[in-house]
């Protein structure tokens, strides 16, 4: 029960750190994506994906940085 405990506070720690990094701008375009993608937009849902992803993209690269120095 702990184990199940613990896992769960780590995985909610983990998604919530990922949507503060990730900013208003990653978590709306990828809920806009979705809705995009689904409404058959799929050119305006690309663009939505392509903010998202630039997003990740930056905070990988931070990552990588700060783990190289």
């Amino acid at each position: 029960m702990k184990k199940g405990l613990r896992f769960l506070k780590k995985s909610y720690s983990l998604a919530k750190s990922w949507i503060v990094a990730n900013g208003v701008e990653g978590v709306l375009a990828i809920i806009l994506g979705i809705v995009l993608w689904i409404a058959s937009y799929k050119i305006w849902a690309g663009v939505a994906f392509g903010v998202f992803a630039s997003r990740n993209w930056d905070i990988f690269k931070a990552w990588l940085l700060k783990l190289l120095k």
